[in-house]
């Protein structure tokens, strides 16, 4: 990073699930079909004084900033394999027959109206980290869609339509889970490791080797990050079982009051006799 005469930088990043389905041209791999659109990279310019909102920091109100969205546009196809009805809703059973990804990249740029060639420099490192990550996106998509296919799935909700949106829910943030953890987690990794590094010598001419260097910095921490996610993604698993498990429970519980309310007559009045 700059010293204090300069801007300082700052970045923002974000990571898009969107789950509408849109028509696309790709390479088909089996039940798996990705379509990778090619990076788009915009340079912004603002007055110190007169900052567009998006373009701010919580810190600052004059610092340069590069902005990166990660897209993740899934398309899941589907075999209903049970649907049953429940005292409180439906039961659906559904098997996962294919996924069509659309993957994005957009990196934004802002800068001062007057932003030195080290501060431009700087920025643009951010991004090239950025595309770097996203040239193995494609493989990355394909391992999360391929842990998916073939998996069957059971879901409960108050109607069809309700549940198999819940079903599919799961899928997607899956799905999304697993991509994002190389892309997006990937990078803000990263570009913390080049800020910490480029702190001290933010030369444009030293750019391309401070992201070599905060790039190897990742790989050798990957395992001991690659262990913390693992055991962070237990805990999340152990929370999600009990809960599922509190929902069984509970629907049994509204199961058993319903088939008592529904006794025949004589044995309803059994109790009552003289």
């Amino acid at each position: 990073m700059p010293p204090l005469q300069e801007p300082s930088q700052k970045l923002l990043s974000l990571f898009l699930l969107l789950l509408l389905p849109v028509i696309v041209s790709g390479c088909s791999q089996g039940p798996v079909k990705i379509t990778q659109v090619p990076p788009e990279i915009k340079t912004e310019y603002f007055d110190k004084g007169a900052r567009p909102p998006e373009a701010n920091t919580p810190e600052h109100n004059d610092c340069a900033n590069t902005h990166w969205h990660y897209g993740f546009i899934p398309k899941v196809s589907w075999d209903l394999i049970k649907r049953e009805r429940a005292a409180d809703g439906e039961n659906v059973l559904i098997k996962i027959r294919k996924v069509d990804l659309t993957l994005k990249l957009d990196i934004t740029m802002w800068l001062p109206e007057k932003a030195s060639e080290d501060v431009l420099a700087h920025e643009k490192g951010h991004a090239a980290i950025c595309i770097d990550i996203y040239k193995q996106a494609s493989k990355v998509a394909q391992d999360a869609a391929d842990s998916v296919v073939g998996k069957e799935l059971t879901a409960h909700g108050p109607d069809f339509e309700t549940t198999l949106k819940s079903a599919l829910n799961d899928v997607n943030q899956e799905m999304a889970r697993k991509y994002r953890e190389d892309t997006l987690d990937k990078a803000n990794v990263i570009s913390a490791f080049y800020d910490k590094i480029t702190m001290a010598d933010h030369a444009a001419s030293k750019v391309n080797s401070k992201v070599e260097d905060a790039e190897l910095e990742y790989e050798r921490l990957a395992p001991e990050l690659r262990k913390q996610r693992a055991e962070d993604e237990r805990k999340i698993r152990e929370l999600i079982e009990k809960q599922k498990l509190k929902q069984k429970e509970h629907a049994a519980k509204v199961e058993e009051k319903s088939q008592a309310g529904t006794k025949p007559d004589a044995e309803l009045q059994a109790g009552t006799k003289p």
